[in-house]
């Protein structure tokens, strides 16, 4: 199992969290930077509240109110209160709310460009995300590139190391296992890939899944990373674990923004917004690397039992893979703007990546050494 190093992550949360914490200067400011506008806005969450993911969505909204004083608020609301999830971007681009919590995966029946500003299989890490979106260009060219074409902006507010992998009533062991199984799958290519290798993908709810899996509406589920997992107590329904999450290397969760709501802000809170979603993407990846690492030996513990597939079973998905994102590419037009944006970013990284061998991530030890 490989771990990040989050040393320079953490340098960067300190300072933007000195930052926060003195209310701020110049341009995020608040009443500082030279305004005293107030200014209130409402966000409509696809996450329940109470959950980790939730709790995102709410943190940020806290980080914007110290970098400007109090002044810029934003109200979270779980799913439901404002409306469904499947509803929360129509609400952020007709305006009804000036932002919305979300996965970006969830409007890819909107645009299939937008699925790979949520996951890939077979790609990038929360690692490549980050510094794709920061360093690589991503953030324009593909997460701004997307969302302004439907009147928003998009403000990345933590990325996701790799997702649990799936969790099923019975033993997982090859794709033929998978082939007379129901199993939940989020994503477009995911669902593709899994249609390609004759395995029946169904979709339901995060907050429906507990219950299918109970009464065995489904035989098996993906859902996030085990911290999340965990917190749906999924270990009591299901006693098996296939990993690793190839089917989803990485997430990105985020809050997108109305365009003419923004562009109605003061400079300085429009910084604020720039500024509380770096701190978030920073301190949320920490937090969430490490709460999946305490979970996921809180899930062995209860004696969930762990599974993985023979290589030619991984050879056989991850070619599938391949034809479904070509197919995908051909198909739209965004979906292979966003693609070569992110094979653009591969080519700078490839040869620095390959020169540090397994110590890119970090790796377990072999023997008992220490």
């Amino acid at each position: 199992m490989k771990k990040k190093v989050f040393a320079l992550l953490m340098i960067l949360a300190l300072s933007l969290s000195l930052l926060a914490g003195c209310g701020g200067t110049g341009e995020g400011g608040g009443s500082e930077a030279g305004t005293d506008e107030v200014v209130n806005w409402k966000l409509a969450s696809c996450w329940t509240d109470g959950t980790w993911l939730f709790q995102v969505d709410s943190d940020f909204c806290d980080i914007v109110s110290r970098l400007t004083n109090g002044k810029f608020t934003i109200t979270p609301y779980g799913v439901g209160q404002l409306g469904a999830a499947t509803e929360v971007f129509d609400l952020v681009q007709s305006g009804t709310v000036e932002a919305g919590g979300d996965w970006p995966s969830y409007w890819s029946g909107k645009d299939i460009g937008f699925d790979l500003l949520a996951t890939t299989m077979f790609n990038f890490t929360n690692w490549d995300y980050y510094v794709w979106i920061y360093e690589g260009g991503g953030l324009e060219d593909a997460y701004n590139y997307m969302f302004n074409q439907f009147g928003m902006m998009y403000f990345p507010t933590t990325t996701t190391p790799m997702e649990s992998g799936i969790r099923s009533s019975r033993p997982i062991n090859s794709i033929e296992d998978m082939q007379s199984m129901k199993i939940r799958f989020a994503g477009k290519i995911q669902g593709l890939v899994a249609e390609k290798l004759g395995i029946t993908p169904v979709s339901i709810a995060a907050n429906e899944l507990y219950e299918a899996l109970m009464r065995g509406t489904i035989d098996a589920a993906e859902y996030s990373g085990p911290g999340n997992d965990l917190e749906l107590n999924f270990q009591e329904v299901t006693g098996y674990w296939l990993v690793p999450g190839w089917h989803q290397t990485s997430s990105v969760y985020g809050c997108m923004v109305n365009q003419k709501a923004y562009d109605a802000l003061p400079e300085a809170y429009k910084q604020a917004l720039h500024d509380a979603a770096k701190l978030s993407m920073i301190e949320k990846q920490a937090a969430y690397v490490w709460r999946d690492a305490e979970a996921t030996t809180k899930m062995l513990e209860a004696g969930v039992e762990t599974t993985t597939l023979p290589q030619e079973d991984m050879d056989r998905i991850y070619n599938a893979f391949v034809e479904a994102t070509k197919a995908c590419c051909e198909e739209s037009e965004n979906y292979a703007h966003v693609w070569e944006s992110m094979m653009n970013y591969r080519k700078t990284m490839n040869d620095w990546r390959e020169a540090q061998g397994d110590w890119d991530f970090g790796i377990n030890f072999e023997d008992d050494s220490f």
